[in-house]
């Protein structure tokens, strides 16, 4: 992998630099990335990060690694790229586009248009608890998967797929299939 940081350096003299560097730094990049990653592979690639930059600004940095300021530097570096990294992760799954369950089961609610509201009733009383509650404030409330969510303390996919179960269990129920 050093390799990688040799072709980086703008002179090549500095190889032999740049692996002492590596050997007495590595480890504490490391360790930084990963207390605010909490994962080794994102840890692995901001250690990366952090190197490639030190080794494209090798020659404007103190060569004495015993430096106190040159291991503060490296630390508050590493820092600043885990901290970049993981607020990158999280706008990232945060706007990360979750497929609505039901559209993957494709249960239609006007499909229980055909049966009378006594046969829904019926039904619905004897869905499971879990899946009843939730379907009552999605159908009758008219609330959403993530308000929902916030007053069950769940999560809205898990909302998503309690309703669409629920759903699964009125269809089953109608047809005979839990009698």
């Amino acid at each position: 992998m050093l390799f990688v940081y040799f072709a980086m350096l703008e002179d090549p003299s500095d190889k032999l630099l740049f692996e002492e560097f590596y050997d007495k730094f590595y480890d504490t990049i490391y360790y930084i990335c990963k207390e605010h990653l909490h994962t080794k592979e994102l840890s692995e690639d901001c250690a990366h990060e952090v190197l490639i930059f030190f080794a494209k600004e090798f020659r404007s940095i103190s060569h004495d690694f015993s430096d106190t300021q040159l291991k503060a530097y490296v630390k508050l570096v590493a820092k600043c790229k885990a901290v970049d990294m993981y607020r990158k992760e999280k706008k990232f799954y945060e706007n990360k586009i979750e497929t609505d369950i039901e559209e993957l089961y494709d249960i239609p609610t006007d499909e229980f248009n055909i049966y009378t509201e006594l046969q829904l009733k019926e039904a619905f009383d004897n869905m499971p608890e879990e899946y009843r509650f939730v379907c009552y404030l999605k159908y009758v409330h008219q609330l959403s998967s993530e308000e929902i969510g916030r007053l069950l303390d769940i999560s809205a996919p898990l909302v998503r797929k309690r309703c669409m179960q629920g759903k699964q269990f009125l269809k089953k129920y109608l047809k005979g299939e839990y009698r």
